[in-house]
């Protein structure tokens, strides 16, 4: 007879395995960014600062790569940020990580929505868009 202890050890193994490689092969989506809002720690709020940097209107996901890389516009393609947790939720996909000192989520809605938080430095971003499965 297989102990309680036994069997959970190899659902956590199994488990492991399954989120450390192949378990989500292929998913990936094409986004569009359609609205991008900042909010600084003095209350000003509009067009997220990026300084010299021309903001993202394309990005593709890629879950399996575990990167966001920018597609638009032509002066920043081939970006990448790279992302630290995926998580598949009930009718949602969660996207976190760290780049440049500022904490970002990311969620795709099964609807194709899309929303992005980036926040740190004084400053919070909120970005919409719509995203399309590869």
């Amino acid at each position: 007879m297989i102990s309680r202890i036994t069997l959970s050890l190899v659902s956590l193994l199994l488990l492991g395995a399954i989120l450390a490689g192949g378990a989500f092969a292929g998913t990936s989506w094409i986004c569009s960014i359609t609205e991008a809002v900042g909010v600084e720690e003095d209350g000003t709020i509009g067009v997220p600062d990026l300084g010299d940097l021309e903001q993202p209107t394309f990005i593709r996901v890629d879950a399996e790569a575990k990167e966001v890389t920018l597609m638009a516009p032509a002066s920043r393609k081939g970006e990448v940020t790279k992302i630290d947790v995926v998580y598949q939720g009930e009718g949602l996909w969660l996207f976190t990580g760290i780049e440049a000192n500022r904490a970002w989520s990311m969620v795709i809605e099964d609807t194709g929505q899309m929303t992005i938080s980036i926040t740190g430095q004084g400053a919070t971003w909120s970005i919409f868009g719509s995203a399309m499965k590869e």
